[in-house]
């Protein structure tokens, strides 16, 4: 990370956006389950949308919901 730069959770950022993710942490099944979509960390996502309850990101084609839960544990 570079100077002035800061991280946000997932579930804090703005749709439309591409992010790179820095880390997640959480429980490994569902830190599994997720990078089974490849989100992982070196790997950028785009915020879709934000609903009530989670996070909707573009991954390789794909738009996977992750839940807010989950979301305010992967940081870009």
């Amino acid at each position: 990370m570079k100077w002035g730069e800061y991280m946000q959770s997932l579930n804090e950022t703005n749709a439309g956006e591409s992010y790179t993710i820095k880390w997640m942490t959480g429980m490994p099944e569902i830190m599994d389950q997720i990078r089974q979509y490849d989100v992982r960390e070196g790997k950028s996502v785009q915020v879709i949308s934000r609903i009530l309850g989670g996070v909707i990101v573009g991954v390789r084609g794909r738009r996977i919901l992750i839940s807010d839960d989950a979301a305010c544990r992967i940081k870009v």
